[in-house]
């Protein structure tokens, strides 16, 4: 039996604290702009030596750790729309030049 290669999209739109999903852990930046909501280091699941997840998302680190998944982080388009709705139809679509339906 073939294996199927699977790709997953996880868009986590609408509130989603990115800094806090995927972690700067060791970067003092993160710690410095973020004294209060930073998650503590000791609560961070360890990717590699930069990078950790929200200690509830412990179930992927199996995948990470396997090489079956992968984090594109700062991901966007040339020229973004000041308008969120905008720019999600853009995202959804993959259409920067028109409009979805």
């Amino acid at each position: 039996m073939a294996k199927d290669n699977v790709l997953a999209v996880l868009s986590l739109s609408g509130g989603n604290d990115g800094l806090n999903t995927v972690i700067p852990y060791t970067n003092p930046l993160y710690r410095d702009y973020r004294p209060v909501l930073g998650i503590p280091a000791d609560k961070v699941i360890p990717l590699n030596n930069e990078l950790g997840l929200y200690p509830t998302m412990g179930p992927l680190k199996k995948y990470w750790d396997e090489g079956k998944l992968a984090i594109f982080l700062g991901i966007g388009y040339p020229h973004p729309s000041y308008s969120h709705f905008r720019s999600m139809d853009i995202w959804h679509t993959c259409e920067p030049d028109t409009i979805g339906v």
